[in-house]
């Protein structure tokens, strides 16, 4: 690690004992040969040191968006909600308060309609999906977790459920270890309905809730629109995972909640 970046960890861990912080999350080159006090999660993907040529307000406005973005992964992974991080950039410390506005998805805000574990576990399987894919190719699918019978009444089967039949051990999503076969048929067309506490009812499902009133931003396609129309008639977590990559989308009630960058991944 260069000098620079070194005086600069070991600022932004200085400053983190300060204030009592989670973690540092650093947007340095990730090196072996410094290790701080305080929990580092790096951000990999990125370049921000590609700016380091530009104005001031440029770099701030960069740093301000990539920590948005870096903290509300932050926040799945660790699986948190309040609390204080430090950002280490190439040129920049900043403090951010993972309870800010710009990060007011929380897991909880939907324990009424979802058991939080179920609804976080759903969404580090997403991004691990989102990051890595399925034997090197990039894969799309969506996850509706919900009330699993009304679920059922608005949506049908398009090919033939590889769930049917199993016991709940092996269909329960908050189980790490039954995350390899989701990832499997997540290749197939349609997508996965899941009840209230995590456990799989079917993959492969096509949703039957009219789409032509969901209002989203152009570009989304049928996959989104299906999810955020289902939201809107059945208490339901709707979570798209893009084959296109960019962006995981988390819909309530017909609107998207939440939008998650892969473009950019943490590594704890």
């Amino acid at each position: 690690m260069s000098e620079k970046n070194r005086l600069l960890l070991t600022a932004a861990d200085n400053l983190a004992k300060t204030v009592n912080a989670l973690a540092v999350i650093s947007f340095l080159p990730k090196e072996e040969d410094i290790v701080i006090d305080t929990p580092t999660v790096h951000v990999v993907d990125i370049q921000p040191e590609i700016l380091r040529d530009h104005s001031m307000v440029a770099l701030v406005d960069y740093c301000s968006n990539q920590i948005i973005d870096a903290v509300l992964q932050y926040k799945i992974l660790a699986n948190v909600d309040s609390g204080t991080v430090v950002a280490a950039f190439p040129y920049a410390i900043l403090i951010y308060d993972v309870e800010s506005q710009d990060n007011s998805f929380s897991v909880g805000d939907y324990a009424h309609i979802v058991d939080p574990e179920a609804l976080h576990s759903v969404l580090m399987l997403a991004l691990e999906l989102a990051h890595d894919g399925r034997e090197g190719r990039s894969v799309g699918t969506a996850f509706i977790v919900g009330d699993i019978d009304e679920l059922k009444r608005w949506s049908h089967q398009g090919v033939l459920n590889p769930y049917e039949g199993h016991p709940e051990e092996v269909r329960d999503v908050k189980i790490e270890e039954n995350w390899e076969s989701v990832k499997e048929f997540a290749q197939l067309d349609g997508v996965f309905i899941i009840d209230k506490n995590g456990i799989i009812a079917a993959s492969g499902r096509y949703l039957d809730a009219d789409s032509r009133d969901a209002n989203l931003q152009s570009g989304l396609g049928g996959r989104h629109l299906a999810t955020a129309a289902i939201t809107k008639v059945v208490h339901a977590v709707g979570i798209v995972v893009s084959e296109s990559g960019g962006v995981i989308r988390v819909f309530v009630g017909g609107k998207s909640v939440a939008q998650i960058r892969t473009d950019i991944k943490l590594v704890l």
